[in-house]
Formats: structure tokens, sequence, C-alpha cells
């Protein structure tokens, strides 16, 4: 499945459960006020009215955190545990950087 978005918006796939190397579950689900994720595309960017476009600020592999409620999650058809936020870059609250 491939995704475009569109405008100022990327697609972040949702990291599933993980678990720390002390056994305490770090999970994305819905009890967490945010998800993280990994950026797998991203638009061109916001268009003014000027003919310019403004970066994103974002790039292809940043792991970043989102809010719980931002941006339309979707399903991925071939692997139901894979699921993908569609977000605008202000849903965005974090780039997280090991």
């Amino acid at each position: 499945m491939t995704i475009k978005p569109l405008g100022n918006r990327a697609v972040i796939q949702l990291l599933k459960t993980q678990t720390t190397k002390s056994g305490i579950i770090i999970s994305t689900e819905e009890k967490n006020e945010q998800a993280m994720g990994v950026i797998i595309s991203i638009a061109t960017g916001f268009d003014h009215e000027d003919g310019n476009i403004s970066k994103l600020g974002i790039k292809l592999g940043d792991q970043v955190l989102v809010g719980k409620y931002g941006g339309e999650e979707i399903k991925d058809e071939t692997d139901p545990d894979t699921v993908y936020k569609i977000v605008g870059v202000r849903d965005i609250l974090a780039i997280i950087e090991k």
C-alpha cells in the first residue's frame, strides 16, 4: 500500500508496543495521550498564495511523537497489525533523537 500525503501532511507508521530490558511495557495504545511512530512519507510542503512552498522541518525516517487525536489512522490491508497515521505537521509534537 502506498500513501502519498498532500499539502503540509506526513504519513507516520505507528510503533507497536515495546518492552524495555527491565520488562516494563511501553505502549502506544489509547490510554496514552500521544503515540510514537516513524515518518514514511512526506508531502511537498505548504503552498502559499505567492507560490512559495514552506519546508515542513521533518524528513523520512524521523521518529516522532504525535497527538493521540491528531490525524487519521489507516490500517494496512495486507498486515492488520500495521497502523499508519496521516497527520498535519502541526500535529507532530516532537522529533525523538537517540
